[in-house]
């Protein structure tokens, strides 16, 4: 095969060895080169995937621990309830600290066992002919800052003999440790 090679002219050894490293840098760029460069890449994107996961896992993380917090928080709170507790009972006495006595139509306890040793205590009330001060002084009392009650309904309407009054049903839910 060199013999072939000495035989040729100085030209056409040129473009033989021009060829041949044409064809020999294909082959390195086919064989080597190109299989690396897209392994690199799908490194690349796994690494910026695996960077994405650990930052939503570090969110939920954080997440967790809030919500930890705000558990243990509730349930010493919980703990430090006074015995006899009642959700009915602190609803009439704020209503009638706030002369709303007169306005309540109805109340209606509903228990709710959730998971924990928890329950759930709910009251839907009825209020009549109430302004629309004297319902957020309600709720303002009802819901106060350090309580664990909560307003989870709130339908409002008004009425037709005087809209200046509202009829008023809200949901008012705590949670009591049994």
């Amino acid at each position: 095969m060199f013999g072939f090679f000495h035989r040729l002219t100085g030209r056409e050894k040129m473009t033989v060895l021009l060829g041949g490293t044409f064809v020999l840098s294909l082959l390195l760029y086919g064989l080597v080169l190109a299989p690396a460069l897209e392994k690199r890449d799908r490194w690349v994107s796994m690494a910026k995937r695996k960077k994405q996961e650990l930052s939503r896992f570090e969110d939920l993380t954080a997440r967790y621990r809030n919500l930890e917090w705000t558990i243990a928080s509730m349930e010493k709170e919980l703990g430090s309830r006074k015995k006899g507790f009642s959700l009915l009972a602190q609803l009439e006495a704020g209503a009638r600290r706030l002369g709303l006595q007169e306005n309540i139509a109805s109340m209606k306890p509903l228990r709710n066992q959730l998971d924990s040793g928890i329950e759930e205590s709910s009251v839907e009330i009825r209020l009549e002919k109430v302004d629309l001060g004297g319902l957020v002084r309600f709720l303002q009392e009802v819901e106060g800052e350090e309580s664990l009650v909560r307003t989870r309904r709130l339908r409002i309407k008004s009425r037709f003999d005087d809209p200046q009054l509202l009829d008023v049903t809200l949901l008012v839910s705590t949670l009591e440790a049994n």
